[in-house]
């Protein structure tokens, strides 16, 4: 499944040499914290990780948020329920999805809870993309910086989620 992940996300972001830099960190750090972490189930996070952005891709979206975007391509394709549930909630989307008038439908797919969930939102922070890579902390000032252009999210739902996703990295970090 992860080969078949990696291949998918190759082909996806082959004209995205950002998108597919970021898959390749993000899935390094996936599979390197799932494999530190017991408890976590090393295949479905580190395929999860290859896949969390495709909905960014052109032929992938359709509703103009990526990871409902993702998931809905992934049940298309008939990946496991584990991996779309994976994709469609990483990084706190439940947060933004009503924002962009996708809520009710991202809420049809139940999130995954526990520590899989929160590996791939660490590994997603952590692997940014350019060089040098940037740490959790620039990334979310670049995602204020964007978020407050886009001005789509409310202020209060923007500091909350940055909050929550710092707050899943440190509880990630202390488990390894």
């Amino acid at each position: 499944m992860v080969a078949r992940a990696r291949a998918l996300a190759a082909d996806i972001f082959r004209e995205d040499a950002r998108l597919q830099e970021h898959a390749v960190r993000t899935a390094r750090h996936a599979s390197a914290l799932a494999q530190r972490i017991p408890s976590s189930s090393r295949a479905d996070v580190t395929a999860a990780a290859w896949l969390h952005d495709i909905g960014y891709a052109p032929r992938v979206r359709r509703t103009g948020f990526h990871p409902l975007d993702g998931a809905l391509f992934l049940i298309k394709e008939q990946w496991p329920e584990r991996v779309v549930r994976l994709v469609a909630h990483h990084s706190l989307a439940s947060l933004e999805a009503p924002f962009y008038g996708v809520g009710h439908h991202l809420n049809v797919i139940e999130p995954v809870p526990g520590i899989d969930t929160d590996i791939l939102t660490a590994a997603d922070l952590a692997g940014g993309s350019g060089e040098p890579v940037p740490t959790v902390h620039e990334r979310i000032e670049r995602m204020r910086l964007t978020d407050a252009e886009a001005d789509l999210i409310p202020p209060d739902v923007r500091e909350e989620r940055y909050a929550g996703l710092i707050s899943t990295f440190q509880r990630v970090q202390s488990l390894i």
